[in-house]
């Protein structure tokens, strides 16, 4: 599709920028994460680290206050500045690429090169066409990975078209699965992009290893990684506590995806998506698709690029269940964070963004969600 085939989109409105900010400086990380450990990062970058992979992160833009973070100039398609005034774009950023030596906390591909696109200036009223725009940008930034961890209910044409262009000029497409609205009253639906064929589909899991409560099990899911109490950076430079989302699953499995393009830089999108799905560690029941993601197998284990991966179940109903509840002592010890000074911030999570209804509405501007939730209040940017 070319770029004259898209609707115009309209600029983002200015908005004040008010990032959340992190909770806790880093002598108060006294051990790995339990991502970090449970994956296990440590034995992947033995064999690779993203070095030489450009992975696009469209979001809210990222700022790289820290020293862990080294990031291209931001691509900014909302015209209104690069700063990231949400955070939730950052806090995505740092889990893909974060550096070594300056923290316990590390990236899932700390060499890889980080591309920001940012597609939404605010928590709320950004343009729905804001995002096929950002999806162009990763594609003329020449990316290749793109990690899209917001959603939206309605399949948009448009959306649908640009990301395939991505997947044929061999881009892998990582996107969050989403997560059940308590609004939809447990009728949830399948999410866009992460619903179209050939983009990497991802659900979260929890401590124990199993899907997590409110991980989206409509939404068709190629993998799941971990999801909860996931330990990044905001933008400000301090380390932050995020409480629950696809959208901090799916930057782990982009990450994934830069390490399986260093170590097989032959390989096709499509191959390093069954690779990553065929190296998981087995369905789980519904929402789980493959399993949970392996970086030591997907970078090491000898797969036929040509052979699927195992027959996996489909998604079947869900009923919406309650939220999980972690216990903050528990929280913490699974952190590996100290406890004195501790508090974990409000968190900006079910931020108001892009992505339409579709023709229904004329191509009006819609709203897509951060695929991410907390149990506090969304502060909104005025």
């Amino acid at each position: 599709m070319s770029q004259a085939a898209l609707a115009p989109a309209a600029e983002a409105a200015p908005e004040r920028c008010e990032p959340e900010r992190g909770n806790f400086p880093k002598n108060q990380i006294q051990q790995e994460p339990w991502p970090q450990t449970t994956l296990p990062l440590a034995q992947a970058h033995e064999h690779a680290t993203g070095r030489g992979v450009r992975v696009a992160v469209i979001d809210s833009g990222s700022d790289a206050r820290n020293p862990q973070l080294k990031f291209e100039p931001t691509i900014d398609v909302t015209k209104t500045g690069k700063a990231d005034c949400v955070g939730h774009g950052t806090e995505v950023a740092a889990i893909i690429g974060a550096k070594k030596g300056h923290s316990l906390f590390v990236g899932v591909a700390p060499d890889a090169t980080i591309i920001p696109i940012k597609y939404a200036a605010g928590a709320t009223k950004n343009d729905d066409r804001l995002l096929v725009k950002g999806v162009r940008a990763a594609i003329n930034a020449r990316a290749d990975v793109i990690n899209i961890s917001s959603e939206t209910h309605a399949d948009n044409p448009q959306l649908r078209a640009v990301i395939r262009e991505a997947l044929s000029r061999n881009i892998v497409v990582v996107a969050a699965a989403g997560n059940i609205d308590p609004e939809r009253k447990g009728r949830p639906t399948p999410a866009f992009p992460a619903q179209y064929p050939g983009v990497i589909s991802v659900g979260a899991f929890g401590h124990g290893g199993d899907v997590t409560q409110f991980s989206n099990a409509q939404t068709r899911v190629s993998v799941i990684a971990p999801g909860k109490d996931i330990l990044t950076i905001a933008p400000d430079g301090g380390y932050i506590v995020k409480d629950e989302g696809t959208s901090f699953a799916a930057p782990f499995v982009a990450g994934v995806a830069a390490l399986v393009k260093q170590a097989h830089p032959k390989l096709t999108a499509a191959q390093i998506k069954q690779r990553i799905e065929a190296t998981a560690l087995g369905n789980k029941g519904p929402g789980s698709g493959y399993g949970q993601i392996n970086p030591l197998t997907a970078v090491t284990q000898v797969v036929d690029p040509n052979a699927p991966p195992a027959p996996m179940s489909e998604p079947g109903a869900l009923t919406l269940p309650r939220r999980e509840k972690v216990d903050p002592v528990t929280r913490n010890v699974a952190l590996g964070i100290g406890a004195g000074g501790l508090a974990l911030a409000g968190l900006v999570v079910a931020a108001g963004m892009l992505v339409p209804a579709g023709r229904r509405r004329g191509w009006k501007p819609g709203q897509v969600t951060f695929s991410s939730e907390d149990s506090t209040p969304t502060r909104r940017v005025r």
